[in-house]
């Protein structure tokens, strides 16, 4: 038997190739939608009233009623403390307000806005402690800041997760 010397090529003609629609494989049946995930709209709802909470809680800093130190003696706030205690927790809790909102119509906008929120409450948190702390001795304004951003930083994180959870989930249906 006698081997051919171009063995490994084909030769020949082509002819156009006809799709069978019975021997299709794609997916050709009824799509049916995707129930979206209450989760999102549940955190949205919990993020507009911790908003609302955010901004009572600065609207009763302007007050001075209740506050002691160690001593028991009264201790009266400096109005720098007021006025960024303030400013702080308007604008963080009208984020919140905002992304919650965005939240509950399944927007991911939402959740970065209050992402941002959580990072202005934050750095407020840590400002007015040290214009609150100054006003109980000296040093103490760079104490009272470490603790809270220690402390604020956890709380931060826990509360990322949280507002995070409808992006980690596969159905949670954010746009």
């Amino acid at each position: 038997m006698e081997e051919e010397p171009n063995s490994d090529t084909l030769e020949g003609t082509t002819e156009p190739t006809v799709v069978d629609a019975g021997r299709v494989f794609v997916n050709t049946g009824p799509n049916y939608p995707v129930q979206k995930n209450q989760g999102a709209k549940v955190i949205g709802i919990f993020t507009i009233i911790f908003g609302v909470l955010a901004i009572l809680g600065g609207l009763s800093s302007l007050t001075d009623w209740g506050m002691t130190d160690i001593n028991g003696l009264p201790i009266t706030t400096p109005v720098e403390y007021k006025i960024s205690s303030l400013i702080f927790s308007l604008a963080a809790g009208s984020m919140m307000i905002v992304g919650g909102y965005k939240m509950t119509n399944y927007e991911k906008m939402g959740i970065w806005i209050i992402f941002a929120a959580l990072v202005v409450n934050y750095v407020g948190g840590i400002i007015s402690s040290v214009l609150m702390g100054d006003a109980q001795g000296e040093g103490m304004g760079i104490l009272n800041s470490a603790g809270s951003g220690i402390c604020g930083i956890f709380c931060v994180a826990i509360c990322g997760v949280i507002v995070a959870i409808p992006l980690m989930l596969a159905d949670g249906g954010m746009e």
